[in-house]
């Protein structure tokens, strides 16, 4: 390599922009290749969630933060609405063609290719028990926080003095579905987004039904423990299934197993959200096979040991695309994927100079 090293980022949410900020800091050219005509991905929905103005370290504002740095990068040619088409490796370096839109086709030479691809979302509809679709009582996770991020914390001020309940592991650690892992980020926000409803309306009554609790992540075991000092009620089951509440179609009604009882409950609420798991892309085959890699048991690329390396020299994971994570484990992956890129180039460049 003696020529000025360059990476193409495929993948503009949260870890991309990070890796792509992180390379050019340290004098890399970086090509930064998002499919959509917006950057930030998933991160873009994630809402504030700060109680009475202190922070909950949700990382809901880390998006903004990185893309503001990034307009002030100079070093960062950004390509929305593209998508890698084909790669080979040509010469030692890897060769991406690019379709932008409608545009003429046009190729890439770089010398490393960062994936920062994320994820999808969990489809409720596939929970079909629950209801979600069919019932305007039930919401997800998901929606909620988008509705917060466009109409902010006021958005649900009218559940004052109503019930609302939150139902954990929805398409995570269920091995019906074939998802045998945990999602790292649904008892995060779930607790989060609980403290935020009871900040804003004091008489809403809220419910938390789960399997267990994640308490790791940033500042989440005083996140819980507050939760429930602030009168979040913890249930140790899952609903069987949400139904139409007979008697007042403006409600839903869960019937699930108590164990302290050791007998079916009935149970109304005004709204039920559904804590919806992440789920690697639906077309992560398809890019893993245009890239040269495989996937995981449960459908995310297949990494190294470090989580980042993958078998195909010069091609690195960053983020969600390779498990799942929260913002903040997103942001701290694709800075140290950053880091073994770079080591990979500095040593390419070793070796090329000691050939000529």
């Amino acid at each position: 390599m003696v020529h000025e090293p360059s990476v193409a980022v495929i993948g503009g949410g949260i870890a991309g922009v990070t890796a792509a900020l992180n390379l050019a800091e340290r004098g890399i050219s970086v090509s930064l290749i998002e499919r959509k005509a917006s950057l930030g991905g998933n991160a873009q929905t994630v809402c504030c969630k700060a109680v009475g103005g202190v922070c909950q370290l949700c990382g809901g504002c880390l998006l903004g933060d990185q893309l503001a740095a990034l307009g002030q990068a100079t070093a960062i040619d950004t390509h929305c609405r593209t998508t890698v088409k084909r790669v080979e490796r040509r010469g030692g370096r890897l060769l991406l063609s690019l379709v932008a839109c409608s545009a003429p086709e046009t190729t890439l030479a770089v010398d490393a290719i960062l994936l920062a691809t994320g994820f999808e979302h969990f489809d409720a509809i596939h929970k079909g028990p629950y209801g979600f679709g069919l019932l305007p009582g039930v919401t997800t996770g998901e929606e909620m926080e988008r509705r917060i991020t466009l109409e902010g914390q006021s958005a649900y001020d009218d559940l004052a003095g109503k019930a609302v309940a939150f139902v954990q592991c929805v398409g995570s650690r269920d091995e019906h579905l074939g998802h045998g892992y945990c999602s790292q980020v649904c008892c995060r926000y779930a607790i989060r987004l609980a403290r935020l409803l009871i900040s804003r309306a004091p008489d809403i009554r809220v419910s938390v039904f789960k399997m267990d609790i994640q308490s790791s992540g940033r500042d989440m075991l005083p996140s819980w423990r507050a939760a429930q000092d602030e009168g979040v009620r913890i249930v140790a089951a899952l609903p069987a299934v949400i139904r139409r509440n007979p008697d007042d179609a403006s409600q839903v009604t869960f019937i699930y197993d108590d164990p302290c009882v050791g007998e079916p409950r009935e149970e109304s609420f005004d709204l039920v959200v559904l804590s919806t798991g992440i789920m690697p892309r639906s077309d992560a085959a398809e890019t893993g096979d245009r890239f040269g890699l495989g996937l995981n048991r449960f459908g995310f690329f297949d990494a190294r040991p470090d989580g980042i390396s993958t078998l195909v020299p010069g091609v690195f994971l960053a983020g969600s695309c390779q498990a799942p994570r929260s913002m903040a484990e997103s942001l701290a992956h694709a800075e140290t994927a950053a880091e073994t890129c770079y080591q990979y180039l500095v040593t390419c460049q070793m070796t090329a100079e000691v050939a000529s």
